[in-house]
C-alpha cells in the first residue's frame, strides 16, 4: 500500500491517495538460457519478491529480521538474492553457516574479524556503512549442559547489552554498532533446537510457507517450458510432463511416511526440484519421440525418490504408480514405452570424448567393457588396487553414483549392510 503522505501532491495541492499496487507489477519475464547452471535458476513468484521486499524494508529501518519456514521453501536464497544484489551499496553482507558444532568462540571471533576498531572500546564497519549478517540454520547449534544455546546466546548478548567482552583484554567490554542480524531457520525438531524466547523478541519473523501450488506450477513449468521447447515435437507433452510430476510427489509425501524402519522417508521441495533438474540434464534436440522422453522422466523419478525405498514392496508400489500415471496422462502404453529391460542414463559411454552426453544406455555389453576399462585405469594408476567384479547390481549402482556426482551440489549418501 503506498501511502498518500509520501507522494508528490496533485494540482492542487492535496496529497494523493493512497493506491494498492500488486508485487508482480513491474517484473520483467523471466528467460533461461542455455549455458545457466540449474542451481542458479531463481523465478520469480509472488512469494519470493514480497518476502525479499519486507527484508529490504526491515533492514533498512535497521531491525533484525528471522526467516521461518520448513525446508525447500526458498529462505536463504531468497536472502542471499536480495542481500547480495538488490540492497543498498551501504550495506556490507556476510554469510555464516550454524551447524550443530558451531561454538560460541567461533561466532565472536568470525563476528569480530570483520569489523574495525572506531575508537577505544567500540567497534563496527567502515565509517557510514551499516553491517549485516546473515545466519543461515540459526536452530542448529546442540544445546550445552543446562539447555542452553552458547552461539545464540552470544548473539542475544549483544541484542540486549549491544556488545560482549573481549576475551584477550579481560574485563574490556567491546560496544558493537552499526550492525544487524537476518537469520534463517526451519520449526524445530529433528536436530533443531527451540531458540530462547529472550532472543526471538528482538527479531521481526517473517514466516516462509509451503510453496502453494500457483508458485510450484509457475517455478517448475518455466524450466519445463524452456527444455521442452528445444525439443523437435514434443512440445505439446509439456503439460502432462509437469503435472505427473505433481502427481507422483504428492501421492509419494501422502503414502511414504516415515517410520522407525524407514526413517528417511522424507520428501521435500528439492526432490521435486532434482526430478526436473534429472531431466535438464539430456539434450533435448536429440529426444525426438514421446517414448525417448517418458522413458528419461520415469527414470528421473525413480533415480529421486525410488532409491531413496527400502524394500521390493515399495520399489513395486512406486513403479506401479508411475506406469498408472503414464497410461492416464499419455497416449501411449506404458509396457511398450518403458519396456522390459532396466532403464540407466549414463555419459560415461564414450571414454575419449570431452564432451559427455547424457544418454541412455542400451547396450550392456558394451557398458560392462567401459567400466572395466575405467577399473583397470585406476588398478593401474593406484597403490591400493580394487578386484572388483561388476554384476548387473553393481553397474546399476555405478551409474546411479555417477549420474549424482555429475550435478552441480549433488551429494549421494549410501545405507546399507556392512560388505554390500
Amino acid at each position: 500500500l503506498h501511502d498518500g503522505g509520501f507522494t508528490d501532491p496533485t494540482d492542487d495541492n492535496e496529497p494523493m491517495p493512497p493506491t494498492w499496487h500488486n508485487w508482480m507489477e513491474n517484473t520483467e519475464v523471466y528467460k533461461i538460457t542455455v549455458d545457466m547452471k540449474y542451481s542458479d535458476i531463481e523465478v520469480p513468484t509472488i512469494d519470493n519478491i514480497r518476502n525479499a521486499e519486507l527484508i529490504g524494508m526491515i533492514l533498512l529501518n535497521e531491525r533484525n529480521v528471522l526467516c521461518v519456514g520448513p525446508t525447500g521453501t526458498g529462505k536463504t536464497l531468497t536472502v542471499i538474492g536480495k542481500l547480495s544484489r538488490n540492497m543498498h551499496k551501504k550495506f556490507i553482507c556476510d554469510f555464516i553457516n550454524f551447524s550443530a558444532r558451531t561454538t560460541a568462540n567461533q561466532t565472536q571471533d568470525l563476528i569480530d574479524s570483520k569489523l574495525d576498531r572506531r575508537r577505544k572500546g567500540v567497534f563496527g564497519p567502515p565509517v557510514l556503512k551499516r553491517q549485516v549478517f546473515f545466519i543461515d540454520d540459526f536452530n542448529m547449534p546442540a544445546l550445552e549442559v543446562y539447555g542452553a544455546q552458547p552461539p545464540i546466546e552470544l548473539i542475544r548478548q549483544w541484542m540486549d547489552f549491544h556488545g560482549w567482552y573481549d576475551r584477550r583484554n579481560i574485563g574490556e567490554f567491546r560496544t558493537i554498532i552499526d550492525i544487524n542480524f537476518a537469520a534463517a531457520m526451519g520449526p524445530p525438531g529433528g536436530g533443531r533446537n527451540p531458540v530462547t524466547p529472550r532472543l526471538l523478541r528482538h527479531f521481526h519473523y517473517l514466516a516462509f510457507t509451503e510453496l502453494e501450488d500457483i508458485s510450484k506450477v509457475k517455478i517448475f513449468g518455466t524450466i519445463l517450458k524452456f527444455w521442452v521447447d528445444r525439443t523437435p515435437t514434443l512440445s505439446e507433452f509439456y503439460e502432462p510432463v509437469l503435472f505427473s510430476t505433481f502427481e507422483v510427489y504428492a501421492t509419494i509425501l501422502k503414502e511414504l511416511l516415515p517410520t522407525p524402519a524407514k526413517t528417511h522417508y522424507t520428501f521435500n521441495l528439492r526432490d521435486l526440484s532434482k526430478v526436473f533438474q534429472g531431466v535438464l540434464m539430456k539434450n533435448p534436440e536429440v529426444t525426438e519421440n514421446l517414448d525417448e522422453m517418458l522413458r528419461l522422466w520415469y527414470h528421473e523419478c525413480c533415480r529421486v525418490f525410488q532409491d531413496r525405498l527400502v524394500n521390493d514392496q515399495d520399489r513395486e508400489w512406486f513403479d506401479t504408480l508411475l506406469r498408472h500415471i503414464i497410461n492416464k496422462r499419455f497416449p501411449v502404453d506404458s509396457k511398450e514405452a518403458l519396456g522390459e529391460d532396466a532403464i540407466l542414463y549414463g555419459d560415461f559411454l564414450d571414454p575419449t570424448t570431452d564432451f559427455r552426453q547424457y544418454v541412455q544406455i542400451t547396450d550392456m555389453e558394451k557398458l560392462s567393457n567401459v567400466l572395466d576399462h575405467y577399473l583397470t585405469e585406476y588398478n593401474g594408476q593406484s597403490t591400493r588396487p580394487m578386484k572388483l567384479v561388476l554384476f548387473l547390481d553393481a553397474i546399476s549402482h555405478v551409474c546411479r553414483i555417477s549420474r549424482v556426482i555429475r550435478q552441480p551440489m549433488g551429494n549421494a549418501l549410501l545405507l546399507g549392510m556392512g560388505g554390500s
